[in-house]
């Protein structure tokens, strides 16, 4: 069973978080895939999944990158 969940994440400083996850997205990934965007002050993040396992694992790390990154420009 193959998912693929969307997040759309806005922030005022979204062009530098941008930037701080973008080269996290050429990492290899074993049965997922990510695009990740940005768009009018926000970062729109796709994760596709060849499993529900692998959708999951992939959310965890993503979701885990994003909050570092927002708390990084907010210190």
């Amino acid at each position: 069973m193959k998912g693929c969940a969307e997040l759309l994440f806005e922030s005022e400083h979204a062009g530098l978080i941008y930037q701080a996850l973008a080269p996290e997205v050429d990492d290899e990934l074993h049965r997922s895939n990510v695009f990740l965007g940005l768009e009018d002050g926000s970062i729109r993040l796709r994760i596709w999944g060849e499993d529900t396992v692998s959708l999951r694992a992939a959310l965890n790390t993503w979701i885990r990158l994003v909050n570092i990154a927002f708390e990084m420009v907010n210190i």
